[in-house]
């Protein structure tokens, strides 16, 4: 089986899943869902009670090493690891440097080629990361090499509470199991008044289009995607985790297949940059396709 791949994905990913679960709403708690779409044999639900919307059922937790262990072992690194367009290291990179510009510890969790970390070297940051490929890892200790990188998954690694000044996630959030253990997990490394940011893909209006338009070239990606997050209920995860000035923005094109297919993800999103921009960025384009918030940990 292979995850459904859209216009704008660029990696390949065959699979094999043992054991699936059925699952609730990881927000709320609640059971109670409709369902928005269905791709391969999972269906795409939404909370009644909440909005979030999620895949069920999902692969058991134990599945999880060994769906993502070979994701890029056959691979060309250099084609995998220069994918990103560099748009969203950039205005990652922005946000941070606004949030907390006197700098100090920084982890990115699921660094994969260490395209952010590098964007970081010039500023005053000590840098880290996670990462669970030992091929990503290498490739980052080549390029980046003033950052230390941790093997595992976020589950695997620890760190001493108030560790780290700024942590990011860029299009990790939507892959684990758990979104609210781990956002509380790694509040936990962050220090009072430190920059929280996560970047994640906002399909869930394209999915619900495609029941009328089903040629639309865009999937959920599942079961690698399990999660899809709105700017209404990401904040919400930031809020019961302690942040303050949580602020949702829209995010900038991550890969595309080519000149043609970035032109059109620059299509979809410049009407939202626009409008959030005359709206003072209180208005979230629902077709932008991806979102970024980032919040600070209270004192």
């Amino acid at each position: 089986m292979e995850v459904k791949k859209s216009f704008f994905t660029t990696v390949n990913h065959p699979f094999e899943i043992g054991r699936v679960e059925d699952v609730a709403c990881n927000l709320c708690g609640s059971d109670l869902y409709g369902v928005i779409g269905t791709e391969l044999e999972f269906e795409i639900r939404s909370c009644r009670d909440c909005g979030l919307v999620y895949v069920s059922p999902q692969p058991c937790v134990d599945e999880l090493p060994a769906f993502y262990a070979g994701m890029y072992a056959d691979r060309d690194v250099e084609s995998v690891a220069t994918r990103s367009l560099g748009h969203v290291e950039k205005h990652a990179r922005s946000i941070i440097n606004r949030r907390r510009p006197d700098g100090g510890r920084l982890l990115d969790i699921g660094c994969g080629y260490g395209r952010f970390l590098g964007g970081m070297v010039d500023l005053p940051w000590n840098l880290n990361g996670t990462e669970i490929s030992e091929t990503a890892i290498a490739h980052v200790a080549e390029s980046v090499p003033s950052a230390t990188v941790h093997p595992g998954l976020i589950e695997d690694v620890d760190f001493e509470e108030g560790s780290f000044d700024a942590i990011t996630m860029i299009a990790v959030l939507e892959h684990v199991k758990d979104p609210k253990a781990t956002i509380a997990r790694i509040t936990r490394w962050l220090a009072p008044g430190g920059v929280l940011l996560v970047q994640v893909p906002y399909v869930a209006p394209f999915i619900r289009v495609k029941r009328f338009l089903p040629f639309l070239p865009i999937h959920f990606e599942a079961p690698r995607h399990l999660y899809d997050f709105s700017p209404r209920t990401l904040p919400r995860y930031f809020a019961e985790a302690g942040f303050d000035d949580a602020q949702t923005d829209i995010a900038r094109p991550y890969s595309s297949v080519g000149p043609v297919g970035e032109l059109l993800i620059w299509g979809v999103k410049a009407p939202g940059l626009v409008l959030r921009a005359i709206t003072g960025g209180r208005y979230i384009y629902p077709f932008a396709s991806a979102i970024v918030v980032h919040g600070i940990k209270a004192s």
